[in-house]
């Protein structure tokens, strides 16, 4: 008989799931709430959701706020030991983080490159109240696609090699490989690495109005900061529309616009921006609606009109029905994106090979791990062992959230059928 254990599954997963909730609401709620919401929880709960709250980006975050809310003493006396080794551990982090910018920096700007760095450090106070707090793998930096060469030889002379080319954008790597588990999540990794995000030709280049601020004590270019909230809100739109999307960048996102709500003459530059950008009203709408489910209405009328009340309601259904299992699902996520990337793009023939192909690849997964020089033969079986139960992993993944997506897709058909687009 298999009743006992679905229902004792099925009890374990709605357990795991309110303590998500709790740790969500405890961002917006009031410290009586939220102590009562956390009352219910045991050290066993906590250990069962410790890889959520890493892998989400929300662990720091939380601690920060317990700390603010004098809830220390609510979670189990482990767990908030850990907090505190993974927040010193990622201090250093980010010190060698920033370390890291200032060096690509110096040398970028040394060949005349103009460039922005994009997220991390360049976001604002209001998004991201210390930058320690932060779960940050890697440096985004923002290039004219007619500097792409010259800055991909820079890279280059920096120790950096061309690692991986998707669309726009070009990842470099440097140093040793890194295995990286939740043991070593937080700690200062041997490998480095770079995202450029190419600005094509006849797009709006946001380096033209691009500023320089003062950041513990290093002047580092950024964007201005209502081209900063335009492309944090297209970023979490991309992941919404990808397998996992990390918590932690809703939270900075619904913080950005309430600190930002009253400020007109803000979410007029936004609109500007938003007006001379393709697609970028639906990327802000639906990263806001999502936000806003998660955290509690927060856009101002401007933003709401500008953004939110243009959304196709295919869309708003899609974040309605999947967008909080979004944000509490653990790593790697669903394939429900695949039902919103249908409705945002035309059921070409194209389209719907290329979906064919994300249901179930039939490609090798992207590698892991990458060989270096000298390698013993003991350190060369460790990476395919590695690299195998990756592959392992991403082929039940593929075959589990498949068959899942395949009788979802069947429930979304029936309930789209008579919307209006």
């Amino acid at each position: 008989m298999k009743i006992g254990p679905i229902q004792i599954e099925s009890k374990q997963r709605g357990r795991s799931n309110r303590l998500k909730e709790a740790v969500l609401a405890s961002f917006h709620e009031p410290a009586p709430s939220v102590r009562a919401r956390l009352a219910e929880f045991t050290r066993r709960d906590w250990e069962r959701s410790k890889y959520w709250l890493d892998v989400s980006g929300l662990a720091l975050y939380f601690l920060d706020r317990l700390i603010a809310l004098e809830l220390e003493l609510c979670i189990p006396a482990s767990m908030l030991q850990q907090l505190r080794t993974n927040m010193a551990e990622n201090r250093e982090r980010s010190t060698s983080l920033f370390n890291e910018t200032v060096a690509v920096t110096q040398l970028l700007q040394q060949e005349k490159i103009e460039f922005a760095v994009l997220k991390g450090i360049t976001l604002p106070a209001e998004s991201v109240p210390e930058f320690a707090l932060r779960n940050q793998m890697d440096l985004d930096l923002l290039v004219r696609e007619s500097d792409a060469t010259q800055t991909k030889l820079c890279l280059e002379e920096h120790g950096y090699k061309l690692d991986a080319i998707s669309g726009n954008t070009w990842e470099f790597k440097a140093g040793t490989t890194g295995m990286s588990t939740l043991a070593n999540l937080y700690q200062v990794r041997a490998e480095r690495s770079i995202e450029i995000h190419l600005i094509a030709k006849g797009v709006s280049d946001r380096l033209m109005r691009s500023e320089h601020r003062i950041i513990n004590g290093e002047r580092v270019p950024a964007l201005l900061p209502s081209d900063a909230f335009v492309f944090q809100g297209k970023h979490l739109f991309k992941h919404m529309c990808g397998e996992h999307t990390r918590a932690s960048w809703v939270l900075e996102y619904w913080r950005h616009i309430c600190a930002r709500r009253n400020d007109i003459a803000f979410w007029r530059e936004v609109a500007a921006i938003t007006a001379e950008e393709r697609g970028a009203d639906i990327a802000i709408g639906a990263a806001t609606l999502l936000t806003s489910l998660v955290f509690g209405p927060c856009a101002p009328q401007d933003l709401a009109c500008l953004t939110m009340d243009r959304l196709p309601p295919v869309i708003c259904l899609w974040i309605q029905l999947y967008g909080r299992d979004l944000v509490l699902s653990d790593k790697p996520g669903s394939k429900l994106y695949l039902l919103l990337r249908k409705e945002l793009h035309q059921d070409s023939a194209e389209d719907q090979l290329a979906r064919r192909r994300l249901i179930f690849p039939l490609h090798w997964p992207r590698l892991i791990t990458r060989g270096q020089s000298n390698e013993t033969i003991a350190r060369r079986l460790h990476r395919y062992q590695v690299q195998s139960r990756f592959a392992i992993r991403r082929f039940w993944f593929h075959l589990a959230k498949g068959l899942a997506y395949a009788v979802e897709s069947l429930r979304w058909q029936k309930r789209v059928t008579g919307i209006s687009q």
